[in-house]
């Protein structure tokens, strides 16, 4: 027996109407967040690092145009601080993307052997503390062995992704997870870069670390933070 027309609609109907009450679901709990105002926001409070950080005075480097090509950066802070009386400094990088995903496979292990440098040394675990909050990070050591003296750096890293429990991670998969869904994604992510030459004590290494911890708090949390 062959089945009315009308009959054969109804289903098809029903499912329509469904699908359509559970994306309107989906819509109205999804959180109204003004993305913008929070980039605007992360914005400044890079831009407000101190030049100077504790005995030391930072000098702005240029961020190469392959660079905020792959990156697509909302900021880029690239800067050299040096003690002007002992000649002893450390190079910091903040990098913070608009769209996690774009901050995807940028992480030292993968981008620092393109320029020449070589792994010296397995990665440490290193646990910091700034207001109060733990933050996981990676202690990476690569050398370049190019010409007569051997070049040693050790680069202390560690993410920010203002999507999830976790706001700061250790490695890239932090990154990863919050890359997965287009909502979050749309938060973006944010890496830090503390370099420092092998020939720096590790208690003088650590005194560095802290100083500009403390001095970049305010932005480190802003991004945190994540938009409202």
């Amino acid at each position: 027996m062959s089945i009315p027309r009308r009959s054969r609609l109804i289903p098809a109907a029903s499912a329509l109407i469904l699908a359509s009450l559970v994306a309107l679901r989906v819509v109205e709990r999804a959180p109204r967040v003004d993305i913008a105002r929070y980039m605007e926001s992360s914005r400044a409070a890079i831009d407000e690092i101190p030049i100077r950080i504790g005995p030391y005075f930072g000098v702005e480097h240029t961020v190469t145009p392959g660079a905020v090509e792959l990156l697509q950066p909302n900021r880029i802070l690239q800067r050299r601080y040096t003690d002007p009386d002992t000649g002893e400094g450390f190079s910091l990088v903040l990098v913070h993307c608009g769209i996690a995903k774009d901050m995807t496979g940028h992480y030292p292990p993968n981008c620092y052997p393109r320029s020449g440098w070589v792994t010296d040394g397995p990665p440490e675990t290193v646990t910091l503390d700034s207001r109060g909050v733990v933050i996981p990070a990676t202690l990476y050591h690569f050398e370049m062995r190019q010409g007569f003296a051997p070049q040693q750096m050790d680069i202390l890293n560690f993410f920010i992704v203002p999507s999830g429990p976790q706001r700061f991670g250790a490695d890239i998969r932090r990154v990863e997870q919050a890359s997965g869904s287009a909502w979050t994604s749309r938060y973006g992510a944010a890496q830090v870069q503390i370099m420092t030459t092998r020939d720096m004590g590790p208690e003088q290494r650590e005194a560095v670390w802290e100083t500009v911890l403390d001095a970049m708090s305010s932005a480190l949390f802003v991004i945190a933070e994540g938009p409202a």
